[in-house]
Formats: C-alpha cells, structure tokens, sequence
C-alpha cells in the first residue's frame, strides 16, 4: 500500500515537468539508427540477415518514428527510474510533496500524527539503513543462487564454480566445474520416510515364525563349515603377513611400503621394499622400527 501512495505521489510531481515539456511542443522521437535526411524524409540503418548494415531511405518522416507502444514503454521505463532515484530511499510512511519534501506519518508516542519536511534529505532514510537493507537483499540472493554449493565450492562469475579437493594422493587441487549442478552437495536420503513409503499391508513376519528361520548350529551344516574354515584361513593368512613388520610399514603382494619420515608440508615420505628380510625384523633385533622385537 504504501509503495502505491509513493508512486503515485511521485508521478503527480514529476508529470508537472512533463507538462511543462510538452508545453514546449511535441518531441520527434525516431526509431534507432534512423536519421533526417535534410532534403526530406529519413533513413535507417537496418540489419539484414548476414548482419550486413543496409540503409533505407524513406519519403515520409512518420516512416521513421518510433511506434506508440514503444514509446510509451520507454518512457514509463524512464519515469520509473526517475521515481525510484528519487523516492526510492524515502523513509517508511513518507510520502513526496509536488512542490519538494515529504509528508511522513510519525508516531511521537501520543497517538500517530502527520509531521512535514521540506528538504529530501529530512525524507530520505540513512546512509547506513540503506546499506544494511541492500545487504541483506544481496546476502538473500547469493544464498538462494549458491546456497546448496558443497563445502569449499565457491561460485565463478562466468558461471560454475572452483573446489578446493584432494586427489587420488591427497594433494590438494583446485577443480574448476562449468556445471553449476556439478557444484551443489548431495541430498541424503532419507531412510526413514522411505520406509514410511512402504505398503501398509507387507506381512510381517512374527517373533516365532523368526526364531524358526534361524538355523540350528546344533545340526552340521557342511557349506556352513567350509565357508568358516576358509575365512578361518584369510585371518591367518592376514595375521602372517602383518607379523613381525617393522613399524609403518605394510604388506604388499610382494614385499612392503614403508613410512620412513614426513615431508615439511606433513606428507608421507615412503620406501618401497622388496624383500621380507627389509620388510619384517628378525628375532632378537632391536633399533629401529623393532623395538619390541
């Protein structure tokens, strides 16, 4: 409402500069590129469809104008522009006078009352509202454009974004994406109303009817046993391969690797050993890498 009471009070003082224009005699708005030719008529430059620039004279002026529709459209698009340069920062419940200042609705704490300034600037709001507002506006628009980006994604002014990632040897790189949807974190999904999707009427098996499709450990089961002796065989082998290494390092196929120091960056400074006998610390050896040993 209040928005509507300024404009129109805007377009009451501005249309009496707009009178006092007209006043002057109708304006010839022609349309762009196009020119008076001084020996009558007019000429445009018109773009034809190789982009090549043609120029086209005609006899008539009226040939030449701008239609009334765009007219009208370019001069509301000017009075807006106007009003809003110089209304746009009024104070709230302040509304222009045609003759310069402001009517402002004010409440002095005995009832709201009607108090008028004569200056703008006694109308407009502050320097530092005017910035909070504008941003507040810009913090709301970049949170609605780049508000769902994953963590350390920033956003790039041709569009996309760059990350900062680890790569396959966790070096940090930066990874620029043109994709703006390559850029915004995954949505998690939610488990629980997945299940909430379910068919209400999927029979559930009761306590009973479970306990009965339990197997029976009691009865040999030959797969059974086979499938835990093999995985009986994976510890230990696992288990021979990790006993007696040196500290940091790590089974291999063949041989091991090896941390032996840090870089100054907190890398991993690595040695790739071939034989066990460099891998693993022999019986009694003690220094280092074996200190139980």
């Amino acid at each position: 409402m209040r928005c509507s009471f300024v404009v129109l009070a805007a377009i009451f003082a501005l249309s009496q500069a707009a009178v006092r224009r007209d006043a002057a005699g109708p304006t010839l708005v022609l349309r762009d590129n196009c020119k008076i030719i001084p020996s009558g008529g007019c000429s445009c430059d018109v773009k034809e469809g190789n982009d090549e620039i043609q120029i086209r004279e005609y006899d008539s002026v009226d040939q030449c104008k701008k239609s009334v529709e765009m007219a009208t459209a370019e001069n509301k698009k000017a009075v807006n522009a106007e009003i809003q340069q110089k209304y746009g920062d009024f104070k709230d419940n302040c509304f222009p006078k045609p003759s310069g200042g402001c009517k402002c609705n004010v409440d002095l704490g005995h009832g709201e009352e009607v108090a008028e300034y004569s200056t703008d600037a006694e109308c407009k709001k502050s320097v530092e509202s005017v910035t909070a507002e504008h941003k507040k506006e810009l913090n709301e628009e970049i949170k609605e454009k780049f508000g769902g980006f994953k963590e350390n994604c920033f956003p790039k002014p041709s569009g996309g974004c760059k990350c900062n990632e680890k790569d396959a040897n966790g070096n940090e790189v930066v990874t620029a994406y043109n994709n703006p949807e390559q850029c915004k974190a995954r949505v998690k999904r939610d488990v629980g109303a997945t299940v909430q999707r379910q068919p209400a009427n999927i029979a559930r098996a009761n306590v009973k009817d479970v306990k009965q499709a339990q197997p029976n450990y009691d009865v040999r089961d030959p797969v059974r046993e086979r499938a835990q002796a093999n995985y009986a065989a994976v510890v230990d082998e696992l288990k021979n391969k990790f006993k007696g290494l040196k500290e940091g390092c790590f089974p291999r196929p063949k041989g091991c690797l090896c941390v032996i120091g840090k870089t100054p960056e907190g890398r991993d400074i690595t040695d790739r050993r071939m034989k066990d006998a460099d891998c693993k610390c022999k019986e009694g050896e003690r220094g280092p890498g074996c200190p139980a040993a």
